[in-house]
């Protein structure tokens, strides 16, 4: 097998750095208010393994942020998972660029969540 060049993903769309200037500013109003994160929705899902399994967590009032065993993720930042620590330090400033720049994160800024 040769290696080959990752493919650049393409750029983020218009509608996906409007989408993520929201997602930031949810963010910041559910850290300041914690009453707008709204109806908690928990799935369990069971792997066929003993002790394997998945328990994802998502909020109505914070469209596409979602919590998988106690990593948070959003949706307009795949393959990124942030530690409760790390969202107002990190996940809503990459939100934030991804929304003013159109980048999305490359390099993990700590250790410990992505």
């Amino acid at each position: 097998m040769t290696d080959r060049a990752q493919k650049p993903l393409p750029p983020p769309t218009m509608q996906e750095r409007a989408a993520a200037a929201r997602a930031a500013r949810t963010l910041h109003a559910v850290i300041a208010d914690h009453t707008r994160l709204g109806e908690r929705n928990v799935m369990h899902i069971d792997m066929t393994r003993p002790r394997r399994g998945v328990w994802i967590e998502r909020w109505s009032g914070v469209p596409g942020l979602c919590r998988v065993n106690g990593q948070y993720q959003h949706d307009l930042l795949p393959g990124w998972s942030y530690a409760r620590a790390e969202i107002k330090a990190e996940m809503i400033p990459d939100l934030e660029a991804l929304a003013e720049r159109g980048e999305l994160p490359m390099v993990a800024t700590s250790v410990s969540g992505r």
